[in-house]
C-alpha cells in the first residue's frame, strides 16, 4: 500500500508549493504599487532593491526570452555570488520575509501561473514612486538618464559599429559620468553604497560588456 500511495501522489497534478526553491533561486521579484508600503515603512529596506532601467536587457520570466525592457523595474537584489533572492534561506528552503512577501511572490504558483502573468507588467514600481518627493534626487536621476540611458548607449554602440571615430569615446565618457555620479551622491549626499543600484541602476561598466558585447578599455 505504501508503494501504491507514493505512485498515486506522483501522478496527481500539483496543487501546492513543495518548497523546491526553484522560483526563489531564479532571483528576486519585481515590485508593484501594492508593495510600496513595504518599502516606505522599511519592512523591505531600500538597500535591498535595485533598478533595471528602460532599455536594459533582462530575462523575462513569463516568455523565457531575453528582451530590452520597455519600462523601469525595481527588484529585490540577489544574494551575493548567487542568482537567488536575497531573502531566500537555502538551508531551510524558505523565505525569510514570507509573512510580508511582495505581490509577485504571493501570486507565484508554479502549477498555475495565470494570476502572476496577469499582474506581471501591471503597476510596477518606478524610482519616482520612491523618490518623487526628493526633487534634487529626481533631477539627478533624470540627468543621469539623459547621459547614461540605454537608448543613447545603444545608438552610440551602433555608430561605433559603423566606424564613428567619436562613438567609442562617448561610450567611455558615459561610463565615467555614471561612476562619478555614484561617487558624488555617496560622498556629498551621504547615501550608502547599497542605495546606488536603486538610484542609478546597475553600473554601466558592468552592464555594457554583457548587453552590447563590447570590451571597455580605459586609456591610462
Amino acid at each position: 500500500m505504501d508503494i501504491q500511495s507514493k505512485e498515486t501522489d506522483q501522478g496527481m497534478d500539483q496543487t501546492r508549493c513543495t518548497r523546491c526553491g526553484t522560483c526563489c533561486e531564479k532571483g528576486g521579484p519585481a515590485l508593484h504599487a501594492e508593495d510600496l508600503d513595504l518599502v516606505m515603512q522599511k519592512k523591505i529596506p531600500a538597500e535591498d532593491l535595485y533598478t533595471i532601467r528602460r532599455g536594459e536587457t533582462v530575462h523575462d520570466n513569463v516568455s523565457g526570452q531575453l528582451m530590452n525592457t520597455p519600462q523601469e523595474i525595481i527588484k529585490l537584489k540577489s544574494a551575493e555570488d548567487t542568482s537567488a533572492c536575497i531573502y531566500y534561506d537555502a538551508g531551510q528552503k524558505a523565505c525569510r520575509i514570507y509573512d510580508i512577501r511582495p505581490l509577485e511572490c504571493r501570486l507565484m504558483a508554479c502549477w498555475d501561473t495565470g494570476p502572476l502573468e496577469a499582474a506581471y507588467e501591471t503597476d510596477r514600481l518606478e524610482r519616482e514612486s520612491l523618490f518623487g518627493s526628493l526633487d534634487w534626487l529626481m533631477d539627478l536621476i533624470r540627468t543621469h538618464e539623459e547621459k547614461c540611458g540605454y537608448e543613447r548607449i545603444a545608438a552610440l554602440v551602433e555608430k561605433r559599429q559603423f566606424k564613428d571615430a567619436g562613438a567609442g569615446e562617448d561610450i567611455l565618457e558615459a561610463v565615467r559620468y555614471d561612476t562619478e555620479m555614484r561617487r558624488v551622491v555617496q560622498e556629498k549626499a551621504g547615501m550608502g553604497e547599497g542605495m546606488l543600484d536603486l538610484i542609478f541602476g546597475r553600473p554601466l561598466g558592468k552592464t555594457i560588456p554583457v548587453q552590447f558585447g563590447i570590451k571597455l578599455v580605459r586609456n591610462s
